[in-house]
């Protein structure tokens, strides 16, 4: 009953953190575009930018340019492969769902959203032009935090973003955000279900955290009200997963060796799981 408590916070807490998906149209086709983004240690998004790479050629007669972004995380770097980075295993879920390697580039220099928002914004830039749109494609935890900080790039690194050419940038961002239910991420999430889901909980309990703590300083103020219901679910789920808000609490170092250990434990488990995902996504495309 009680983690049935928990996930019903937590449900609450993405319905309101979280962004809806922007790049459809009225016919719920997805807009062109000639860059995707995946981002980030959750194959999932390596998986949402595969299918909208396969819509926009069926439906326009072209392929995207698939941007994986990510380094290495606190945690990525004991469940990915040794010396894998989240960029090099997105690329390589993209690569195994079909996408050639030649229409995949890496962007692996981001050991926070921060630099790796800033490697989009630089990617972009560079080879972007004024026509061309970029749909990034999120988990619902990490898409309200990706947009505040992909759009506080112009204050928090002035001397590296060019204040005429960053509006274009962020109005040609669209953004992909599927409608996950909490058990699929559960069970999908590259094992992060371990500790009876502590991991994922502890990211969803951080958005509310993060959200305060950063804005204004990494990240974009937010433009709405949190009801007091979110606020006060928040507080529930951060006392009790405290992982990614105060490591060095109690419950903080408990958590993280208990995903520690449990990684380690189940290095197996993770690899079948990553496998069983990409083929059933695999059958979808192919």
């Amino acid at each position: 009953m009680e983690m049935k408590n928990d996930y019903a916070d937590a449900e609450m807490i993405l319905n309101q953190l979280s962004l809806k998906t922007n790049c459809l149209g009225a016919n719920g086709q997805v807009f062109p575009a000639k860059y995707l983004v995946c981002i980030g240690d959750d194959i999932c998004s390596a998986a949402y930018a595969v299918d909208l790479y396969y819509q926009i050629f069926k439906i326009y007669g072209y392929y995207p340019i698939i941007l994986c972004v990510g380094g290495t995380g606190a945690l990525s770097k004991y469940s990915n492969a040794w010396g894998e980075t989240e960029a090099i295993k997105l690329s390589r879920v993209c690569e195994e769902l079909g996408v050639p390697e030649y229409n995949v580039r890496v962007l692996e220099r981001g050991n926070n959203l921060g630099i790796s928002c800033l490697e989009i914004y630089k990617w972009l830039s560079l080879y972007s032009s004024a026509k061309d749109n970029t749909i990034v494609c999120l988990t619902k935890r990490l898409s309200l935090r990706f947009k505040q900080t992909f759009e506080f790039l112009e204050i928090q690194y002035p001397s590296m973003i060019d204040e005429e050419e960053f509006p274009r940038i962020v109005k040609s961002v669209s953004y992909y955000v599927p409608d996950e239910s909490l058990e699929n991420m559960m069970q999908m999430y590259n094992c992060k279900a371990l500790c009876k889901g502590g991991i994922l909980l502890s990211e969803i309990a951080s958005i509310y955290d993060r959200i305060v703590r950063y804005s204004g300083k990494m990240q974009k103020p937010i433009d709405f009200d949190i009801s007091d219901e979110v606020y006060e679910a928040s507080l529930r789920l951060a006392k009790k997963y405290p992982l990614n808000i105060k490591i060095l609490s109690f419950n903080g170092i408990f958590l993280f060796l208990r995903a520690y250990f449990s990684f380690q434990k189940n290095k197996t488990l993770i690899k079948q799981e990553q496998t069983k995902f990409i083929e059933i996504w695999k059958n979808k495309f192919l």
